[in-house]
């Protein structure tokens, strides 16, 4: 049937058709401030509505059709309009009606279980007062029912616009109704205002209306804002409506199910996915830095495909893991983050407080992140293509000695040596090679990624794919990721539902040793001499030798001629099934495995100066390990509603997951010729091949529930408690329980909150509970044996075996009793969101490898000792600054503060960590109760000698002292300077944390600008060994030219040859940041308003990433962790590969 204009479309406005000059206002109706109410209509204008909605769209016979959709839901003292909203959102229907029907509605409390829709309305809706009609398969028309005797109001309306008044200039609009994505919205109202003339978005979200000049249009659609626009003839109108849906009714997955957000007990925080939306992130775990209140994420390396150190509310352990606990998808644990695409992600939930996390038993104390990907939605399909291409390059580089200066201090050190003049003429040297810039360079990046998505009411189906490939900023550096993604579901029966996700990736990593901080080319960029060429005049690389004749390669050949390959490929998948048994009662399985195949190749070639220089040809090592895991999970859930005030929701089941790994690594060395590189190692001197292999298995099973209680949908209890039972602990410390309790109270429930009409929601919530950290070596628990060779037995070397580790039959699972408070406030119909909390989380039997006497034979073992203790306090703030029809301003705040503090260590008062060591002292990092874990220690510096009598409470720890020489505080006053006059001389964990984002939308234009930052943690430069020292053996930073000498005697800096290798407070330093983390410009397009019917949608974007970075720390970035994720080195800075500077220009086309 032809469809007809629907001219008359009466429904965008409420009461009577608006005269001239008639006052009208658009107050929100009910609690639900996220539902637009359309306006009152007479009997008449009803039945006319729905006569013309019939000719308009589809056959009758397909109008019906939409009453049979299923609908499984539950509803408890819900207001009439969030149940119309949340049907709406289930079965893609959008329910047209005025206010009269929620004034004369309840209430609506009741339970549903694969219902039709027809079923459902006939028992929420007032049946004697209020009748449906279904005008499409879009659409359902809620009409109030007249009295018989009732007088209908009668009116003409024809099929051409009603004039009313003067007669003016007409012209005709046409434009597009789209969210703020871009995404075209069906079915929106768009009006005259003042005059009964309206239309409604088709399909592609277009509307064409005939207005006369001067008229105003007014747009509304239930679940978003409403508002006004001037059109101008002849110009297209894009109107893009904001979302008015409460975040209090937004699903937030928490371990085994969804809550709405207003039901939650514990602290759980959610970030989506629009947050980072056109951010060229590689990884899930770079998108949460400065996001989440409580969640320090700090940047291990800025190497390609590098990762990060996460942190949630501090660090409960010392020598067990730190690092939350990863799920994604259901799958528990799944490991290479660099193979998940972060463009697939829908969204990240953050679980921080016992009452979360302890569902997770064994594996939450340190926090949980679900990762949940995008999944189809019902309706129609769509393809989305985003593209970007990046550069990077090194936002800053430290001053080094420049050749000349470099010449004249090492002609300086020589003399004082008694040695030769070096060099005869340091000035004609000038600046020489800038080794920094020579391994760097201006790098590219490259990302492009497909999906297509979409699903009717019994299905849904997502698919993407991801090609990213990135130059590193570092010579020879790189990454690249090939990634396919498929997400499935399908009802196979009306309460059966089967699903699939699999993801399949593979990734490339060049030179990733150079990664962390150490004796690699990043760093002999600032040691080599800036006296020597990069090439000789033959072409070949340069190298330098030493006095003693040691061989050095140069940089750039460094990062050229070795090879240095990761590549690991991942499949990750699960498979599900959910059955609806009865109403209320669900059985869910499912079955998941990750298989991780990694490779590692290094090769260096003959060709080396190095190895050339005495024949040693090539040397290659190769290794690979190969990872199953597979979880197995059958949970049910119980939910219902009891009665008017009650309702209980309830989840019992089990868990079994294993994996296992095996390793295979082999070496040799003295290649005659680099053909092979590390293809062949059979063809390697036999007397140096080696070849080594392990096998590793674990496995965990567990039983766990949870109860959650809510009470007049305002008291809120939940009880939730997890055993596991781990093979990595001794035998009879296998189990071990892990409860929680959590309580919360709806305080804008309470009529005495809601006579103040201040508090959109006020709610106070506890928690208190245990959990547990197994994340060890898998045998730890076990004494083992490791094989040793060299031993000779005649005229044969053999191979022998010795203990390498202490059994302990004691040890048992390190546990955390945290306790949460809460407050969480919303006021001015959302504009402004308040969360806050308090908690104090405290480790006890920490798994810490203590160390033995030495007669044992053995250095350490690990055992349960000590306490550790961890509190403070969280803040989250969401505005809404301004919010109008072409103008908006949003702005997301968080700040925390944590204080970590050693409690005890078994009876000790401190213990030296293995770690690193400076100058005869084997460590700088030291475990001490009363002090934090994480603390650098070290020697205070006192100054410069500058006269032969020493200030008291300084001394001078040469065997030779000199003027110029450093001085140490004396801190035992014994006059000799030793380890015990170490002290704690700085805390790499920072006072506060957080970040601030501000969002802008203008029109079709879009500013996100995010700012991170870090306050009051220090940073150790462990380079300041090499480089701050004077000493010539390597190139010095600019700033050893103002070193204390006879001419400069005022100088606070050493003199040349003092051998200042003692760690002291001279290597720390302040590491406040405040960097502008992330600045994202936008331009939306309508397919409409390109003229292009394909195109759904375009944006256009340009990004740009560590813009800039305010800090008093002078070398590459306070943000380091050189050392990994460790916990005692936290801090330490050993010449890491720099973080990058970012700028990307992208599109993201919808069809």
């Amino acid at each position: 049937m032809k469809k007809c204009k629907w001219e008359c479309h009466a429904l965008a406005f409420r009461g009577k058709a608006f005269r001239n000059n008639e006052k009208t206002d658009h107050p929100v109706a009910g609690i639900s401030s996220s539902i637009k109410m359309i306006r009152r209509f007479t009997p008449l204008q009803f039945a006319l509505i729905a006569i013309t909605a019939t000719l308009s769209w589809a056959s009758a016979a397909k109008a019906q059709s939409v009453l049979e959709k299923k609908v499984s839901a539950s509803f408890n003292q819900l207001p009439l309009s969030v149940v119309l909203q949340q049907l709406g959102r289930k079965t893609g229907v959008r329910f047209v009606y005025n206010d009269q029907i929620l004034e004369k509605s309840k209430p609506v409390t009741a339970s549903f279980r694969e219902s039709t829709l027809k079923q459902v309305l006939i028992s929420v809706l007032p049946a004697d007062q209020v009748s449906f009609e279904p005008v499409d398969d879009k659409f359902i028309l809620l009409k109030v029912k007249q009295p018989s005797n009732a007088t209908v109001n009668t009116r003409d309306i024809s099929a051409k616009p009603v004039v009313q008044g003067t007669v003016t200039d007409t012209f005709t609009v046409k434009g597009r109704v789209v969210d703020k994505d871009g995404t075209p919205l069906p079915g929106a109202t768009v009006g005259i205002k003042k005059t009964t003339r309206g239309t409604t978005t088709d399909a592609l979200g277009n509307f064409s209306l005939r207005l006369n000049e001067g008229e105003i249009l007014e747009y509304r659609m239930v679940g978003y804002q409403s508002g006004t626009i001037q059109p101008k003839p002849g110009s297209p109108v894009r109107i893009t409506l904001e979302s008015a849906v409460s975040n209090l009714e937004d699903a937030v997955v928490l371990g085994y199910g969804t809550s709405r957000k207003k039901d939650l007990t514990g602290a759980i925080t959610t970030v989506k996915s629009d947050v980072f939306k056109n951010i060229p992130v590689t990884r899930v775990d770079q998108m949460l830095q400065g996001k989440a209140a409580g969640v320090q994420v700090i940047s291990i390396s800025g190497a390609p495909g590098s990762g990060t150190s996460i942190r949630i509310r501090g660090g409960n352990s010392v020598n067990a893991d730190n690092e939350p606990l990863y799920v994604i998808d259901g799958l528990i644990g799944a490991g290479d983050l660099n193979l998940i695409n972060p463009e697939d992600i829908e969204s990240i939930q953050i679980l921080k407080d016992a009452s979360a996390t302890a569902i997770y038993g064994a594996r939450g104390a340190n926090g949980v992140i679900i990762v949940t990907t995008k999944t189809g939605k019902t309706g129609e399909d769509k393809i989305n293509i985003n593209i970007y291409n990046a550069w990077q390059q090194v936002p800053k580089y430290i001053d080094m000695m420049s050749a000349s200066d470099y010449a004249k201090l090492a002609n300086e050190s020589s003399l004082d040596y008694g040695g030769p003049v070096l060099y005869s003429n340091p000035d004609s040297l000038g600046s020489g090679t800038d080794w920094q810039r020579e391994v760097s360079r201006l790098a590219l990046m490259q990302n492009a990624t497909l999906s297509t998505s979409g699903g009717k009411d019994n299905y849904h189906y997502f698919v993407s794919a991801n090609y990213l490939n990135q130059d590193g900023i570092i010579i020879n550096s790189g990454f690249k990721r090939y990634q396919l993604r498929v997400n499935l579901d399908k009802y196979v029966k009306k309460n059966v539902k089967v699903g699939a996700i699999l993801n399949i990736g593979r990734s490339e990593i060049k030179n990733s040793t150079v990664s962390l901080g150490g004796q690699n080319y990043g760093q002999s960029a600032l040691s080599y001499n800036p006296a020597s060429p990069v090439y000789n005049p033959d072409g070949t690389f340069s190298s330098k030798k030493t006095n003693d004749q040691m061989v050095y390669d140069n940089p750039v050949a460094q990062g050229t001629l070795p090879v240095d390959n990761f590549t690991s490929n991942n499949i990750i998948g699960n498979l599900f099934v959910q059955w609806d048994i009865i109403p209320g009662l669900t059985f869910k399985s499912l079955f998941g495995s990750e298989m991780n195949f990694v490779k590692t190749e290094t090769y260096m070639p003959g060709s080396m100066p190095t190895r050339a220089s005495d024949g040693k040809g090539g040397l290659a090592t190769g290794a690979s390990r190969n990872t199953l895991m597979w979880l197995s999970e059958n949970t049910f859930t119980y939910d219902k509603q009891l009665g008017k005030d009650h309702h209980i929701n309830i989840l019992a089941g089990t868990t079994y997951q294993t994996s296992c790994a095996d390793t295979l690594g082999a070496k040799g060395d003295r290649y005659a010729t680099d053909i092979f590189q590390y293809n062949n190692l059979g063809a390697t001197d036999q007397a140096t091949f080696r070849v080594g292999s392990q096998f590793e298995q674990f496995t965990i099973v567990s039983f766990l529930g949870r109860i959650s209680y809510s009470y007049k949908d305002k008291y809120l209890f939940t009880l939730t408690g997890r055993s596991d039972g781990a093979s990595r602990f001794a035998e009879n410390h296998k189990y071990a329980f892990f409860p929680a309790a959590a309580v919360a109270w709806r305080l804008e429930e309470e009529p005495f909150i809601k006579r103040l009409n201040v508090f959109d929601y006020l709610k106070l919530r506890a928690s208190y509970g245990y959990n547990g950290n197994q994340a060890i070596q898998t045998y730890s628990s076990l004494a083992a044996l490791s094989s040793v060779s060299g031993y000779i037995l005649g005229t044969k070397q053999i191979l022998g075996y010795v203990q390498s580790q202490l059994p302990n039959p004691n040890l048992k699972w390190e546990t955390t009793r945290q306790f949460d408070f809460g407050l969480e406030v919303g006021v001015l119909k959302g504009k402004i969101s308040v969360e806050l909390d308090y908690y104090n989380k405290r480790t006890k039997n920490l798994l810490l490898s203590q160390q033995l006497a030495t007669q044992t034979g053995f250095a350490s073992k690990i055992t349960n000792v000590g306490v550790v203790e961890n509190r403070g306090l969280e803040l989250l703030i969401n505005t809404q600054n301004i919010s109008h029809k072409n103008f908006s301003w949003e702005t997301s705040f968080n700040i925390s503060g944590n204080r970590n503090n050693v409690v005890d260590l078994g009876g000790v008062e401190s213990f030296d960590l293995a770690g690193i060591g400076f100058g005869g002292y084997s460590t700088v990092s030291k475990l001490q109760v009363g002090h934090p874990v994480g603390t650098f220690w070290g020697a205070t510096y006192y100054g410069v000698r500058k006269s032969n009598d020493i200030p008291k409470g300084a001394v001078d720890p040469s065997a030779n002292p000199k003027l110029g020489d450093p001085l140490y505080a004396d801190l035992n006053g014994d006059g000799k300077f030793g380890h015990e006059d170490f002290s704690e001389i700085g805390n790499g964990n920072p006072n506060f944390f957080g970040g601030i984002g501000n969002t802008f939308r203008y029109k079709k234009l879009s500013l996100n600008i995010y700012v991170q930052g870090s306050f009051g943690n220090d940073v150790m430069n462990l380079a300041d060994d090499f480089y701050k020292t004077g000493d010539p053996l390597t190139n010095q930073y600019a700033m050893i030219k103002d070193r204390w000498s006879p001419s400069n005697p005022n100088s606070n800096i050493p003199r040349i040859n003092s051998r200042n290798y003692i760690p002291s407070t001279m290597w720390v330093y302040k590491g406040s940041f405040l960097r502008l983390k992330s600045l994202n410009l936008g331009y939306n397009l309508s397919g409409a308003e390109m003229h292009i019917k394909w195109i759904n949608n375009l944006n256009v974007y340009i990004t740009a990433t560590n813009l800039f970075n305010i800090t008093n720390y002078p070398y590459y970035d306070p943000e380091t962790n050189s050392y990994g994720t460790s916990s005692t080195l936290r801090g330490f800075d050993n010449t890491n590969y720099p973080q990058n500077r970012t700028y990307a220009i992208g599109v993201n086309l919808t069809l």
